[in-house]
């Protein structure tokens, strides 16, 4: 039996590599299926699907997954559509072959197959080139080096986002509140908010200004939520830089990194491997999780409150030197051209007409 052509389906089971041949009884509606052991069963012909025809769909623009696990070296993929059910066969590069229900599986569909978006990801990839990013070693281009090794790519990657900004989605669903573990300030706790509730942030800043520390909370908020998260940059000291941050003596966090990168950081991230990892006992419980966090997200608020009032008590305190030095000139003028101004006729609750009064003395003494 062919099974890249044709698949059996008995009583809701694949059986297409257990059977022989099969034959249909017109005479009895039954369908006798002989099997590989040259047994044969009679079976109603509602309990037996052969299928045909299957759509195949390239490994090179589809990728499969089984709870959570990847499938690599894939030759070729086939899809059979059955009454109650679509059925997969995978074809593997060792000559192993599956059979699986296709609501078994997570097939990405690459975002590539979009013509638009494939025209956009051709342009990108000639601007690459432009590009003065280069290996220190060898001089060679980075950026059109790894643009050349994307075949496939998955429409929740935020690349796709560029490809199609409609597809971009402004915030998440809800406010986020974001926790602080390794401090912050106003412009910070806008950023990491800004950066856990959008699925594109571009956080910019001189050196001193906190991006270090800020790359820090935005690790604790993804790790927080059970997730990994990976840093990434064009040369090795930006990544290191966070290393340290998180292995100093004020943290002892640097068993939770993996300083990979470079074929030497890997390997000695292996032949370091340490077994005495710190007692995690403590760090979690599951009865105070959720009280944990819903006072974690009210302190933020107070917080976010806190850094608003002094935000904001900076920008009267910037007004009122403002008008310290404006009155310290105009006391000044007042001085060298012997204009006297009694201040008592003027208060704050004067009306708008002797406003317009006042303004026109001004103007007149111009």
């Amino acid at each position: 039996m062919n099974t890249t052509k044709y698949m059996i389906i008995i009583k809701g089971e694949i059986k297409t590599r257990d059977v022989k041949y099969l034959e249909q009884d017109d005479a009895s509606h039954k369908m006798n299926v002989t099997f590989n052991n040259r047994k044969t069963y009679s079976y109603t012909l509602d309990n037996v699907e052969f299928l045909e025809n299957p759509k195949f769909l390239d490994p090179r623009k589809y990728h499969l997954s089984k709870d959570g696990k990847n499938f690599f070296s894939v030759e070729a993929i086939y899809e059979f559509v059955g009454k109650n059910a679509t059925y997969i066969h995978v074809c593997f590069k060792n000559n192993v072959e599956r059979d699986y229900y296709k609501s078994q599986l997570d097939i990405q569909e690459s975002y590539l197959n979009k013509k638009d978006a494939a025209n956009v990801f051709d342009y990108i990839k000639e601007t690459s080139k432009l590009s003065n990013l280069k290996n220190e070693s060898n001089g060679e281009q980075l950026l059109p080096k790894k643009f050349k090794k994307i075949s496939f790519l998955r429409s929740d990657v935020a690349l796709t986002k560029y490809l199609n900004p409609k597809s971009l989605k402004e915030s998440i669903d809800g406010e986020y509140m974001p926790i602080f573990p390794f401090g912050c300030n106003n412009s910070q706790y806008v950023a990491v908010k800004r950066a856990m509730e959008n699925q594109i942030s571009v956080i910019q800043g001189p050196p001193g200004t906190g991006k270090t520390q800020t790359i820090l909370n935005i690790i604790a908020n993804i790790l927080i939520q059970g997730k990994t998260v990976q840093v990434v940059s064009n040369n090795n000291s930006a990544t290191e830089n966070v290393f340290e941050k998180l292995s100093s003596s004020k943290y002892n966090l640097g068993f939770i990194v993996a300083t990979l990168g470079k074929s030497d950081n890997k390997t000695n991230f292996i032949n370091n491997q340490k077994t005495n990892y710190p007692d995690f006992t403590s760090w979690k419980s599951d009865d105070i999780q959720d009280d944990f966090m819903q006072q974690v997200q009210e302190k933020s608020k107070k917080l976010k409150t806190v850094f608003d009032k002094q935000e904001r008590l900076a920008q009267l305190n910037q007004e009122l030197n403002r008008l310290k030095i404006e009155r310290k000139y105009f006391n000044e003028y007042l001085n060298e051209t012997n204009v006297t101004v009694d201040y008592t006729k003027y208060k704050r609750s004067m009306k708008s007409n002797k406003w317009m009064k006042l303004w026109q003395e001004c103007q007149s003494i111009s």
